[in-house]
């Protein structure tokens, strides 16, 4: 299969604001579905002060993903009837290419709902969810409540409780509209790193992390019971225990594995090609 490249060569926006970016599965010329039925599309979720583009294109994601499924990949180099896997990635509301979008009151069953929606209208099908960090958050609630829609569940870089989301709220809004760092430790630790990534809209980027902190997170309260995969990073602290998160899935009956990837941290686990071999494994 080719490169996939960015911007995607679809792309709408939701009633909330959230923009959907999708690369449709390629298939080769004259092919129908193949036999067994074309691959569960991939939906990406990304994480805090990130993007479709910096979270899953510009680490490599998208051509691994692509492929998985495809007949060169299942090593079917003969047959003319399979395809390839349809990527899907959003950007959250005040993110990416939905910077413009202020999410001031917007909660998490809202962002559900609308990714109920994309997988109804967009995918048409049941999907396989990758969600990193803040969007693992997203996408363990969705895979519990919508579990008719998620075929597979990977969990990349995962608090497992709300600790991460306690920050200073007005600390928080006053550095984001230009003011002194925040004296208080975490809040300076969890929500500065919204300035690492360029052309970032901070107000937003920092408004939906508070809007979502309203709402407790609380993973073993809604375990999903879908086939999931754990991935963190050994030196990542965000992600600390995340092992649990595949034991809880493992006693609501469904399959979980938990892969720590030596060496790497919060930010550059998304770029090991242990990550990306463990996430095509699993599909």
């Amino acid at each position: 299969m080719g490169t996939l490249r960015y911007p995607a060569p679809e792309s709408c926006r939701t009633a909330l604001g959230l923009t959907v970016h999708t690369w449709p599965a390629a298939r080769q010329a004259g092919s129908g579905a193949s036999p067994g039925g074309d691959p569960a599309p991939v939906l990406l979720i990304h994480g805090f002060a990130s993007n479709t583009l910096y979270n899953w294109v510009k680490t490599g994601w998208l051509d691994p993903l692509a492929d998985r499924g495809s007949a060169a990949d299942a090593g079917d180099l003969g047959s003319a009837q399979s395809s390839g896997r349809t990527v899907i990635s959003v950007d959250l509301p005040g993110h990416g290419a939905s910077q413009d979008v202020d999410p001031a009151e917007i909660r998490s069953a809202d962002i559900l709902d609308d990714l109920h929606e994309i997988i109804t209208a967009t995918a048409q099908a049941p999907v396989a969810l990758h969600g990193y960090s803040m969007g693992s958050r997203l996408a363990w609630q969705f895979a519990h409540d919508y579990s008719q829609d998620v075929v597979s569940l990977v969990m990349g870089g995962s608090p497992v409780s709300d600790e991460v989301y306690r920050v200073d709220a007005e600390q928080a809004r006053a550095w984001a509209a230009g003011g002194p760092e925040p004296e208080d430790e975490a809040t300076r630790r969890y929500v500065t790193v919204a300035a690492s990534l360029p052309d970032q809209h901070l107000r937003h980027v920092v408004e939906l992390r508070l809007s979502l902190a309203q709402d407790r997170y609380a993973p073993q309260e809604a375990v999903p019971s879908v086939p999931t995969l754990v991935v963190a990073g050994a030196q990542d602290p965000i992600a600390a225990g995340a092992d649990q998160l595949a034991q809880w899935v493992r006693s609501a009956g469904a399959p979980a594995q938990y892969v720590e990837i030596p060496g790497r941290n919060h930010v550059n686990v998304l770029t090991s090609r242990d990550y990306k071999q463990a996430v095509l494994d699993f599909l």
